[in-house]
């Protein structure tokens, strides 16, 4: 075994050891880029800050996450960006303008046959 030639278990090894490097190299990779990428997101949020009444902003940001269902398509949507429509005293969002007519029209045609 001195002729130079390396054994099957010795080839095989040698590429486990490389591709366990690599992954790990990869996601060593991935992990610093997150934390730049988290670091300058902070950091420009910092430099865009505005100044405001801190009530307001509390109130808008729990709005916004509020989902609501349009009821012809089933989407759920935020409730800051749906269109809304008062119909018989409560108010209904949809997730498009297109949603919205569909259902006036609908409840136009249950007016008139009823």
């Amino acid at each position: 075994m001195a002729t130079g030639r390396i054994s099957r278990f010795e080839f095989f090894s040698r590429i486990m050891r490389f591709l366990i490097w690599l992954v790990v190299l990869c996601w060593t990779v991935a992990m610093l880029r997150r934390v730049v990428v988290w670091m300058l997101r902070g950091f420009m949020k910092t430099l865009t800050a505005q100044p405001s009444a801190p009530a307001a902003p509390q109130q808008s940001a729990l709005r916004s996450r509020r989902l609501v269902r349009d009821p012809v398509c089933g989407v759920h949507i935020s409730e800051d960006r749906a269109f809304s429509l008062d119909a018989g005293g409560e108010i209904v969002h949809f997730c498009s303008v297109a949603c919205r007519d569909q259902y006036e029209r609908s409840n136009q045609k249950f007016a008139a046959n009823g």
